[in-house]
């Protein structure tokens, strides 16, 4: 058994273990426990769907020929095949009960503090009339469609008004320049781009206009759009007001879509080469994410959910269609995570009576290190933290857990990806949660550790690997199902391997190291870059830390650290702060792991998500140019990076 002290170990109390809605599920499926109900989930998954529906209330209309069609192949199977479902109008209906049109839908905050709330009713009635004035402007079923909005009312109206007329939304990142923007929608061949005019982040109006006009420039046959932030603006002659079309009174139905009909392109970041457009169907990634959220998160009717993100990456959509399916509240943010300090969004959760908190590693590293202004109060709705994005070091978890969530809360650590919708491996509220693993694979999905001829890995690091189709995977990169094939069915055969290095315990926990690319082999021993940042960031010498492998002539590779400066690494850190990185990694890590280089920066480079970009941090070290920087925060910071790595590597080749 993995060994941690049961102070660090969260155990599911008898009151949860009763009322979470896995237990009604197992119940109602007439199994034993947990252990019966994952077995039976991956061995017979229809089951697993047929009682997700019904927890939904969704009834295909025609109902579907079968589960699954893998006629094609595995990498190409297609679930609910014939089945009629549009996901808007899931998303529309009301909850149960008499007052379900006045429950509250969204609660949206800005960094000015301005907050909205739409009731379900609200936001049918707002959804509908979009989706009749974006049909009086020509927009029909396959058309693709541009979202190019901060985390707003507008951006849900708008995913759900695309949904609704059957065409399929294309998020774009609210970060992105025009060139980012064209690229995206030029490979869709996007029909209309809708856009925000602007908002503000860290008290500078970002005019998303601007970028918009300048993008459809590069798209002759793409409509624009624009939402105005007052009446009184007017768009230019050549563009439509969102306002305008919002107000439309032509009643238009919702469009006849299949289950197995595309309803959204999630293009991934495009950390290398061309970005992949990961095309999902009405009944994959909404219903996927829902359940996931339902059974994992154990998220229930009139609850409310806030996993901070912008609407252009993967949770943004993942908690719209989750939260409304569910029929809670989503809480939504658009700005910046550290206005007016990094205690931010806790006291948005505060303010808005969240009962589900979503983070990632790197934000817990910068709320801990300013304890005293993130934990001002209690958070008493707050009922479940999940966590995802990145690995999770022990010393995050432990201030996640102890000091954020006072010992007492649960942490759904949680890995998945764009490509597959929800989660490969997960916490489930039903058995312990120890620090940083994962206590379960993601029911309905057959994963496992695997080496390089597929079989599985008990106790050594292998890739993470998926043996079945599963209902959520992409059906395939939009314009290029080569790449799709090749990115994950080519190592082995009928088998998805995710890209992630992974490591199953004896006793069944699981451990995420990290991306198969990112993962450093010093001297022949296997280290995740997370586990290095963990250790050296420490809030007061370091306070931020990035750690990258490079190649080496003697040892294979080699480990940099690039370190950020903490309050006590005092007027002049960088000697300070490399003896310190080295000193402490080679106390906790041993004598092999010690660092080639460590580089003292006053920042690391990150997206708007506040995720590291390793690539970046790598590629600047090596003196290679950075490819694509649509998706960072601040694209100056590679430059800065880039300088002082080559006044370092020059200052190493000169002693």
């Amino acid at each position: 058994m993995t060994k941690f002290r049961n102070e660090d170990v969260w155990f599911p109390t008898k009151e949860l273990s009763q009322s979470c809605n896995l237990t009604a599920l197992i119940n109602r499926m007439g199994l034993d426990d947990y252990d019966a109900f994952l077995r039976e989930t991956i061995e017979h998954p229809e089951r697993y769907w047929q009682e997700t529906l019904r927890h939904f209330d969704i009834t295909f209309s025609p109902p579907a020929r079968a589960f699954v069609d893998t006629q094609n192949g595995p990498m190409w199977a297609r679930f609910f095949p014939g089945a009629g479902f549009n996901i808007a109008v899931s998303c529309l209906r009301p909850p149960t009960g008499k007052d379900g049109h006045s429950q509250p839908a969204i609660l949206a905050e800005d960094e000015q503090g301005h907050c909205e709330s739409l009731s379900y009713g609200e936001l049918s009635a707002r959804t509908r009339a979009l989706a009749s004035g974006l049909a009086s402007i020509g927009v029909e079923k396959g058309d693709r469609v541009g979202l190019l909005f901060p985390s707003t009312s507008e951006a849900v109206v708008t995913l759900l008004a695309v949904c609704y007329l059957g065409a399929v939304a294309v998020p774009l990142y609210s970060g992105f320049g025009a060139d980012a923007v064209a690229r995206r929608l030029s490979d869709c061949e996007a029909k209309v781009l809708i856009v925000a005019h602007g908002f503000e982040r860290k008290g500078r109006y970002v005019p998303l206009e601007k970028i918009a006009v300048e993008a459809v420039t590069q798209l002759p046959s793409c409509q624009l759009v624009v939402a105005y932030d007052s009446d009184d603006q007017r768009p230019v002659a050549s563009h439509h007001r969102w306002q305008d079309l919002a107000n439309s009174t032509v009643t238009h139905e919702p469009a006849a879509t299949l289950a197995e009909d595309p309803c959204m392109i999630l293009y991934t970041s495009g950390t290398s080469g061309k970005p992949k457009g990961a095309i999902h169907r009405h009944g994959g990634f909404p219903l996927r994410v829902a359940q996931d959220t339902a059974f994992i998160f154990d998220f229930k009717q009139g609850e409310r959910y806030f996993w901070p993100s912008d609407m252009g990456w993967m949770v943004g959509p993942y908690s719209t269609f989750a939260s409304l399916i569910l029929k809670g509240a989503l809480v939504l943010y658009s700005g910046a995570p550290d206005v007016p300090n990094i205690g931010r969004l806790r006291a948005t959760a505060i303010r808005q009576g969240v009962t589900h908190f979503g983070t990632t590693p790197t934000a817990i590293r910068s709320m801990a290190v300013a304890e005293q202004v993130v934990l001002t109060g209690p958070a008493p709705s707050i009922r479940v933290l999940m966590t995802g994005g990145e690995v999770m070091d022990e010393d995050a978890h432990a201030w996640l857990f102890h000091r954020f969530g006072e010992g007492k809360l649960p942490i759904i650590n949680y890995t998945g990806g764009t490509e597959c919708s929800g989660a490969i491996l997960t916490n489930v509220v039903l058995r312990p949660i120890y620090p940083c693993r994962f206590n379960s694979t993601a029911p309905g999905v057959d994963a496992q550790v695997i080496d390089e001829g597929g079989h599985a890995l008990i106790g050594q690091p292998g890739e993470l690997a998926i043996r079945k189709p599963f209902n959520g995977m992409t059906a395939g990169f939009w314009g290029d199902p080569t790449r799709y094939v090749e990115t994950y069915w080519s190592s082995i055969p009928d088998t998805w391997v995710h890209g992630d290095l992974a490591l199953q315990e004896e006793d069944g926990q699981f451990l995420l190291l990290g991306r198969s690319d990112d993962v450093m082999k010093i001297s022949g021993r296997r280290v995740g870059p997370s586990e290095i940042e963990g250790i050296v960031i420490d809030g007061r010498i370091v306070s931020d830390a990035v750690s990258f492998g490079v190649p080496n002539s003697q040892s294979g590779e080699a480990m940099i650290v690039f370190a950020v400066p903490g309050p006590e690494a005092g007027q002049d850190p960088e000697d300070r702060i490399e003896q310190y990185v080295s000193d402490v990694i080679r106390k906790k890590m041993g004598t092999s792991y010690r660092p080639q280089a460590v580089v003292t920066l006053q920042a690391l480079i990150k997206t708007r998500n506040g995720k590291l970009v390793r690539r970046l941090a790598r590629q600047a070290w090596l003196g290679q140019p950075p490819g694509d920087l649509s998706a960072v925060e601040d694209p100056t910071v590679f430059d800065q990076m880039a300088a002082i790595c080559a006044q370092k590597r020059a200052q190493a080749l000169s002693s």
